[in-house]
């Protein structure tokens, strides 16, 4: 059995990773025109929380990010791989857009913030806040993560083949039985799919060791994610393909970012950065076939790639295990 996985991303290199250890004699390879430390994800906070992941139903979401929630735990008490536990306030001005997540009960210490609660916060931070919660997440350094997956993959004999995939009818495919496709955004030229859209983030990182926990400010549109090597600054959510830095983004994100943590003022920045998140109505994880042969799709996650990717890859292994015992089924059936 010969399977491509199209991504070298936090989605595909999961896939590429959880196929690969459980049928070790198949032939596995990752085709993209990009690795880490030079992916999307790579630039990212790093920060476990659904996010912009559209209309996808609630028991998936809270499925998959509470997969991932484990497998983080698992690498944070390992060690090793910069992963932080860390609390975080998620925080709203107007209290009638709060509401209580569906995977609430996934997190350690989930709480919604009484009045005393929120009048401390907003005494501390310079806005003030009807409606909040607050738990415990996990922020990954995504260059490190992204890195011992690839390792990971490679010493199970996997394969890397840096090329680019413009088609899922691309000639280089048709040597391959099954084709994983986790090409994010790119999946609305690739597919095609017109419902996968760019939210362009922009963020601005910075060193201010002094701040411990993470704090988004919703109705505001900051945030500050604290990570092992520094803070991420954030952030930005646009429709568009741009990918040059914007001086007002720039502002914007300092502006708001100093405004709640005042101390920020004296931090230090490191780099300003741009990527464009995989948006979509709801997050596309299905088999399709197509001229006999089996496609996976797993893209479309917006900015909950590195909040779901475990039990995304979880998903396409299962998919793909019905699809062999399947296969098996009819071959003995012919028999």
């Amino acid at each position: 059995m010969k399977i491509a996985v199209v991504g070298a991303g936090i989605n595909g290199l999961t896939c590429a990773v959880k196929i690969k250890e459980k049928y070790r004699d198949f032939e596995v390879v990752i085709i993209s025109n990009e690795f880490t430390p030079n992916t999307t994800g790579d630039g990212s906070g790093g920060l476990w929380y659904p996010y912009l992941t559209g209309d996808t139903p609630y028991n998936l979401l809270e499925k998959w990010s509470g997969e991932t929630y484990n497998f983080l735990h698992h690498l944070w008490k390992s060690g090793g791989h910069d992963i932080c536990l860390i609390p975080i306030y998620n925080l709203y001005r107007e209290k009638k857009r709060f509401k209580r997540p569906a995977w609430c009960n996934t997190v350690y210490g989930y709480q919604e913030l009484n009045m005393k609660q929120l009048d401390y916060l907003s005494n501390l931070y310079s806005a003030r806040y009807a409606a909040g919660q607050t738990f415990t997440t996990f922020i990954s350094s995504p260059p490190k993560l992204l890195a011992y997956l690839q390792e990971r993959f490679e010493k199970a004999n996997g394969k890397l083949l840096r090329a680019k995939i413009t088609s899922l009818e691309d000639p280089l495919l048709q040597e391959y039985d099954v084709v994983i496709n986790c090409t994010g955004v790119q999946a609305r030229f690739i597919v095609p799919d017109d419902k996968v859209t760019p939210y362009r983030g922009q963020i601005v990182k910075v060193k201010a060791p002094w701040v411990n926990h993470v704090i988004i400010d919703e109705d505001g549109g900051n945030y500050i994610i604290p990570n092992a090597s520094t803070v991420v600054l954030g952030g930005t959510h646009q429709h568009e393909f741009n990918t040059q830095i914007d001086p007002k983004d720039t502002d914007f994100i300092l502006n708001g970012c100093q405004s709640i943590l005042p101390g920020l003022k004296n931090a230090e920045i490191v780099n300003i950065w741009v990527g464009l998140r995989p948006g979509r109505n709801a997050i596309r994880l299905e088999p399709e076939e197509r001229n006999g042969k089996l496609y996976i799709h797993n893209y479309g996650h917006g900015g909950g790639g590195l909040t779901l990717f475990w039990g995304c890859g979880k998903a396409v292994l299962q998919i793909l295990e019905t699809h062999l015992n399947k296969r098996k089924c009819n071959v003995k059936s012919k028999l």
